[in-house]
């Protein structure tokens, strides 16, 4: 367990609804230099699967200067944007991964997101999915943070209705914590054991350590927050602590609070790519046009010097590359 941090964070990365003036001022509408740029990105690497391109391919100097722009928001500002001006009407769908994975080769590594391998993951409703993860479902995903440095989605195409995405900064949250409920902040430094959904189909269901909510490292505090799969843990383990349970309520009550969560939605062609350790992510339950099923891309991404914490926060993403690999081997055994 890290030390807890006792003081208010004041970082524009502990930003609110209020404090940041809405979706907007997220927004990084790209000139007509740099999809200029992209273009012949996009011709220069036709020859390889879009997964195939690396940061060598993804060369240009007016898209690099972007990047490591961008890649500052991430790591030193609010620690999330979006860019806009990738349009269905200019770009092919294609066009869109191609153009979505090139940017991440910039900002971090692609990493496995399930026990198939996939590294550009497709979010749709898939009923035959035998693990029932939330990103291939309808239904509402609660706020939560995912399993890498860096994720992204990448809106393709709308939900006939619904499917509105939701942000909160866990920093900002901690500050709300610390202001009212600051005896929680010990069991959230604390942590419980963590059982993934996928992780039940695999060698091992539940880790042996203990992963935090918050962490404190380097004057830093980073958050890894799913409390689904604390809960996952407890019922394998015979229940949680009483005041984890109380603190993961008061968590999850601060994080859907209007003055603290954005909720927005994310049209075709946008890309939303946030710093996972600084923010929150939700969705609503949506409906699905049969004739064109609502679609994004997400990235997780891995970034080999990225912000300092604590060494568990690494374990969620573990056990996805784990079961791969387990996959792999019962495969070719």
């Amino acid at each position: 367990m890290t030390p807890i941090c006792t003081q208010r964070i004041d970082h524009p990365s502990a930003w609110t609804p209020r404090s940041l003036g809405g979706k907007d001022a997220l927004k990084k509408p790209l000139t007509a230099a740099q999809l200029d740029a992209i273009e012949a990105l996009l011709e220069r690497t036709r020859v390889k699967a879009p997964q195939q391109v690396t940061r060598a391919d993804f060369d240009h100097p007016v898209v690099n200067r972007l990047l490591g722009e961008l890649r500052d928001i991430l790591m030193n500002g609010r620690g999330i944007f979006i860019v806009t001006g990738i349009t269905p009407d200019r770009f092919s769908e294609e066009d869109f991964q191609r153009i979505y994975w090139g940017f991440g080769t910039h900002l971090g590594i692609g990493a496995v997101q399930s026990g198939n391998g996939d590294r550009l993951g497709y979010v749709q409703n898939r009923e035959d999915d035998p693990v029932k993860r939330g990103y291939r479902s309808l239904r509402e995903l609660h706020m939560h943070t995912d399993s890498y440095e860096v994720v992204g989605l990448m809106s393709v195409r709308k939900a006939k209705s619904g499917g509105l995405n939701g942000l909160a900064s866990s920093l900002a949250i901690h500050n709300e914590i610390l202001a009212t409920r600051p005896e929680l902040l010990k069991p959230l430094y604390k942590g419980f054991r963590i059982a993934s959904e996928e992780a039940r189909f695999s060698s091992k269901a539940i880790t042996d350590d203990e992963m935090p909510v918050f962490c404190y490292v380097d004057g830093k505090v980073s958050c890894m927050y799913e409390p689904s799969h604390m809960k996952n843990a407890a019922e394998l383990l015979g229940g949680m602590p009483d005041d984890l349970a109380e603190a993961l309520d008061c968590f999850d009550a601060i994080a859907n609070r209007d003055d603290i969560a954005l909720r927005f939605l994310l049209e075709p062609g946008e890309m939303m790519i946030w710093h996972n350790y600084l923010n929150l992510h939700s969705r609503t339950a949506f409906e699905d046009d049969p004739a064109s099923k609502r679609l994004l891309l997400r990235l997780w991404l891995s970034l080999p010097n990225g912000r300092p914490s604590d060494p568990a926060f690494k374990m969620r993403a573990e056990t996805y590359e784990r079961i791969y690999r387990e996959r792999l081997a019962q495969a070719s055994a």
